[in-house]
């Protein structure tokens, strides 16, 4: 089975968002290693309870270069695809607001002092399994939400040096959030990335809460190129036009 990567970022794209949140986090790790290494000043940042200044402060700031780095290829890699579903705003607005939530899960299960964009970037990982599901092939987000499962079953568990609760809590909350986007039109859908919807699109169509022009022409196509699979189906597809379905047939087409 494949796990491939898939390049999905043309030329003319530019995942913005993403850079942002990257080059931020890497001048605050270096305005804290160059001029706070004690922690002296930035003492206020590190999420110890929740106040505004701990939950937005502590996902910008990182422990070691190590860990900066970690966040950063994880960022590059995932989270750009995520930043071209969305837009540039809505991106950065979304990794805070996901930041928030890994902290607010984390004060109330652990409370122990931390630091760090994992929760955030756990969230990040979130809206990637939904958006965009096959992008790295078959199994690439069953692996994600194999990651998910162990950083939720060590976090249970406790007594690990990492915050594993703000990564499940991050997690859930970027899958939440995507689920929204993609409800109420925020995220794109294309050919690149097949999102994790389209697995449930027959409930979503009836419920006309989704419709997309290429998972229309998706099912035309299949439908052409395998006449033999028109056996059993419980969604049935009869006029595709202008990505909508505009009439239905008695007759299964589609498994």
């Amino acid at each position: 089975m494949k796990i491939g990567f898939r390049r999905g970022v043309g030329a003319q794209e530019i995942p913005g968002g993403n850079y942002i949140v990257m080059m931020l986090a890497t001048v605050t790790f270096a305005i804290q290693m160059l001029g706070d290494p004690q922690q002296k000043y930035l003492n206020g940042f590190i999420l110890k309870n929740l106040t505004f200044s701990s939950m937005f402060g502590y996902m910008w700031l990182h422990m070691s270069m190590a860990h900066i780095v970690g966040n950063l290829v994880t960022l590059w890699i995932f989270g750009r695809h995520v930043s071209l579903k969305i837009s540039d705003a809505s991106y950065v607005l979304s990794f805070i607001l996901l930041g928030i939530c890994a902290a607010f899960v984390h004060v109330y299960y652990d409370g122990r002092p931390t630091i760090g964009a994992s929760g955030a970037i756990m969230g990040i990982l979130g809206m990637y399994v939904v958006l965009c599901f096959r992008q790295f092939g078959v199994l690439g987000p069953w692996l994600i939400l194999i990651w998910f499962l162990l950083d939720l079953t060590a976090g249970i568990i406790g007594n690990y040096p990492t915050t594993y609760m703000a990564h499940g809590g991050g997690f859930l909350a970027g899958m939440f959030l995507a689920t929204l986007f993609v409800i109420f039109k925020v995220a794109k859908c294309d050919d690149i990335g097949p999102s994790l919807l389209r697995i449930i699109r027959p409930s979503l169509y009836k419920a006309r809460l989704y419709e997309c022009s290429t998972i229309s022409g998706e099912i035309v196509t299949a439908v052409k190129k395998q006449p033999e699979i028109n056996e059993s189906i419980n969604f049935e597809v009869g006029t595709v036009k202008a990505g909508k379905l505009v009439q239905q047939t008695k007759k299964p087409i589609l498994r």
